[in-house]
């Protein structure tokens, strides 16, 4: 690899390198948002007495909160397929550079463990996200519809 090819690549690998951490954390936060405005609706309609009201009003409620939790779900994928793009660009990065290479930055061993070169693979993550927050938004219309 060229020297200039060298310093591009240690120039782009802390800029993947934050990206990828800062997707992660973008999903995580809009999980807990959304869990947390939907607890919150729970807790108020447990909570508070309401009127009397109608089948109509009930189901638009439900409808509402499904549209909410159905646009905070797909803010999550997008940020997921963002943070799969820079994931993959960041372990080609770290190909590039040898990171792991036994012997070429440690003597006898590689800098990073192969498994983190299909780790992301593996991420269950998202689907958790997405099944809490299917979870509250199912109890959110069940105790609506049964109130």
């Amino acid at each position: 690899m060229s020297q200039g090819r060298r310093e591009e690549l240690e120039l782009l690998y802390p800029w993947y390198k934050e990206e990828v951490f800062r997707r992660r954390e973008r999903m995580m936060w809009l999980t807990a948002c959304t869990s947390g405005v939907l607890v919150l609706v729970l807790v108020i309609v447990q909570v508070f007495p309401m009127p009397a009201t109608s089948k109509t009003t009930a189901a638009l409620v439900c409808l509402g909160v499904a549209l909410f939790s159905g646009i905070m779900a797909y803010l999550i994928v997008q940020q997921r397929a963002r943070h799969l793009m820079a994931k993959q660009v960041l372990i080609t990065i770290e190909q590039e550079l040898g990171l792991y290479e036994k012997g070429r930055h440690l003597e006898d061993s590689a800098l990073y463990p192969k498994e983190w070169q299909t780790a992301w693979k593996q991420d269950i993550s998202v689907g958790i996200y997405l099944a809490v927050l299917a979870g509250l938004t199912g109890l959110v219309m069940a105790v609506v519809l049964w109130r």
